[in-house]
C-alpha cells in the first residue's frame, strides 16, 4: 500500500560513542547526587527538632560553586525563613548549574567543515 520512497528520508543521527555516555551517566549521577541531598537536607530541616549541620552535606554535595554562592550572599540580618529561602536557593541552584556543566548536551559536535568561499 505505501511504498518505501514516500517516506521522508530522515538524516542520519551521529553515533555516541563511550565518551558521551560516561559524560552523560556522570551529568545523570550528579544531578541524583544533588536531589537527593536536597531531599534529605529539607526533610531534615522542617521534621527534626534540631537539624544540627546537616546543610553542610548539601554545601558538599555541590561544591565548590555553593561555597562561592554561599560566601556571596553573606547571611547577614535577615529573617530567618529568608536565610533557609537563600540558602537552598544557593546550594541547589549551584548544583543545577554544575549539573548543565557536565551534560554532554551542550557541547555541539562539527559534523562537516564550511566549505570554503570563492
Amino acid at each position: 500500500m505505501f511504498s518505501s520512497s514516500a517516506r521522508a528520508s530522515r538524516s542520519p543521527r551521529p553515533a555516541r560513542g563511550a565518551a558521551y555516555r560516561v559524560r552523560l551517566a556522570v551529568a545523570v549521577g550528579y544531578a541524583a547526587a544533588v536531589t537527593v541531598a536536597t531531599g534529605i537536607v529539607l526533610a531534615a530541616d522542617l521534621f527534626a527538632d534540631d537539624p544540627g549541620f546537616i546543610g553542610v552535606f548539601l554545601i558538599l554535595a555541590t561544591a565548590p560553586l555553593s561555597m562561592v554562592s554561599l560566601y556571596l550572599l553573606d547571611f547577614g540580618e535577615m529573617p530567618q525563613a529568608l536565610a533557609n529561602i537563600l540558602f537552598y536557593v544557593a546550594t541547589t541552584g549551584s548544583g543545577v548549574l554544575q549539573t548543565w556543566l557536565l551534560w554532554p548536551g551542550r557541547l555541539r559536535r562539527r559534523t562537516a567543515e564550511k566549505a570554503p568561499s570563492a
